[in-house]
């Protein structure tokens, strides 16, 4: 077996891969932006037997994710052999993953790798109808993030795009403030534009974003946010539902050698 990164060129081996364990695999959509914009390894016999993914952070950190090893290899220090190359070849810090906590096999086995929690967070979504208004406006929040014990307990770090990074005045892109509250919130697009609130403090200003995503016309706003029971509770009573496979997820983080 060989680990080498994969080209354009291995797009319609890599889909065949997946699809052959797990037809609906969402990395079918998203493989050839992943082959022309991050590094892509694979693990080959005389076929594909495994994958993973190697981009960077906002903050320029490394970020593993897409792992997957054909079903009739695992068990086989597959997985381990692709995060190692990923981590050979970040060149940086720290390398983050992750994973959620009923993914067992995954959870304990980044974690006998070296990998220490570095935070918990969730993932839950409401639909959009026709929103009441409620104002908001951009605004700067870095001074309130600052004091976030929540935060602090979660050491700082917010998604982007499903890779996470340490916030700082300079990342963050998007903030609404009202009279009560404010949020922080990144636009993304998986096949469709939609908000995603990554932190948020005060109730009324989920209607906020709520109203603005209403009027960009888009049908879902999601919330991928730490773990913590108030936020939680504020977004069920606001009409959010948790995303299932993400309810319980886990931010890990190693420190790499240089």
């Amino acid at each position: 077996m060989k680990i080498i990164r994969a080209t354009k060129k291995d797009s319609s081996d890599i889909k065949e891969f997946l699809r052959k364990n797990d037809p609906e695999d969402y990395i079918l959509n998203v493989i050839d932006h992943w082959l022309e914009n991050d590094r892509v390894f694979i693990a080959v016999e005389d076929r594909i037997i495994g994958m993973n993914r190697l981009k960077y952070s906002l903050d320029g950190e490394a970020w593993l994710g897409g792992m997957r090893v054909d079903k009739d290899h695992r068990r086989k220090g597959i997985g381990t052999l692709l995060t190692e190359k990923c981590m050979k070849e970040a060149k940086t810090k720290k390398a983050r993953l992750f994973t959620t906590e009923n993914n067992t096999a995954a959870f304990n086995h980044v974690q006998q790798m070296g990998f220490k929690i570095k935070g918990y967070y969730t993932m839950m979504y409401s639909e959009i109808g026709e929103e009441k208004y409620y104002e908001i406006k951009k605004g700067d929040v870095w001074e309130k993030l600052k004091e976030s014990k929540i935060l602090k307990r979660n050491n700082f770090l917010l998604p982007q795009s499903f890779t996470f990074y340490k916030i700082a005045p300079n990342l963050i892109k998007e903030a609404y403030i009202s009279e009560e509250g404010y949020a922080i919130v990144e636009r993304v697009n998986w096949g469709e534009d939609f908000f995603e609130i990554t932190y948020f403090e005060g109730e009324k200003i989920i209607d906020g974003l709520k109203y603005l995503a209403f009027k960009n016309n888009h049908k879902k706003i999601w919330a991928f946010i730490p773990r913590d029971e108030n936020l939680v509770s504020i977004l069920i009573k606001k009409g959010f539902k948790y995303e299932k496979w993400a309810k319980h997820g886990v931010v890990l983080e190693k420190a790499l050698m240089l």
